[in-house]
């Protein structure tokens, strides 16, 4: 990252979802390092303390499953602890099922639809008082299948192209606020769900996380507000 890019960044409250693994852990450390403070979220308390305690920098963690409703409180608290958000990484999720359409499961399918959804909904809107004080941005995780259409993936489908319609509406209704709402399309990244939707084939060729955190990171702090409501692609 560049020294500019650093400058931008240091100082920064940033709340990323899923950051014990993945995407969500590469892009925690890269912030942490730029000189942002994180709040890092995991599953369990355990998971989210240690998250916190390996990144460089200061950190407030925060745990809970994504359909627990006291998530979006404690992300709340979290944020107004630290006075307010600069970014809101919304990357935790789920691939859900992968079945034809006249096979849907449609428990899974509400499952699937309550995590990658509802769940960001949610917190969106509880994150929304320290995004407004900061005038932060937004980020919507999405892949290219929020925008296309692959057979045998309709759950994981339907979900992301909901996701990018809740970044569209947040783009139009917060525009007065200062907030900046994008979705990032972060290409192929070796990470577990890559690994389960490709189902078990090879991925070590694609990106590795810590390169597509360090490439999130540099678009996420250049973002203007031109570019709210617009889908971000990595590989570009």
């Amino acid at each position: 990252m560049t020294t500019d890019m650093q400058a931008r960044v240091t100082g920064w409250v940033v709340a990323i979802t899923g950051s014990n693994r993945g995407i969500g852990r590469a892009l925690a450390r890269a912030f942490s390092a730029a000189g942002a403070t994180v709040i890092p979220h995991a599953r369990t308390e355990e998971t989210a303390r240690a998250v916190a305690d390996a990144l460089p920098g200061p950190a407030t963690p925060i745990w809970g499953d994504l359909r627990d409703p006291t998530l979006a409180e404690r992300l709340a608290r979290a944020a107004d602890g630290r006075g307010g958000l600069d970014a809101l990484v919304l990357n935790a999720g789920v691939l859900g099922p992968m079945q034809a359409m006249e096979a849907t499961d449609f428990g899974a399918f509400r499952e699937a639809m309550e995590i990658n959804v509802d769940a960001q909904l949610r917190l969106f809107v509880a994150g929304l008082p320290g995004l407004r004080a900061r005038r932060g941005r937004v980020v919507w995780l999405t892949s290219y299948l929020g925008h296309a259409a692959l057979p045998g993936y309709g759950v994981y489908c339907a979900s992301k192209h909901a996701v990018e319609g809740l970044m569209r509406l947040a783009a139009a209704e917060h525009a007065d606020d200062g907030i900046i709402s994008v979705a990032v399309s972060p290409g192929m990244v070796v990470t577990e769900m890559l690994k389960a939707a490709q189902r078990g084939a090879d991925v070590s060729m694609h990106t590795p996380p810590e390169v597509a955190a360090a490439r999130f990171l540099t678009r996420i702090a250049a973002l203007t507000p031109a570019l709210s409501g617009t889908v971000v692609d990595l590989t570009d």
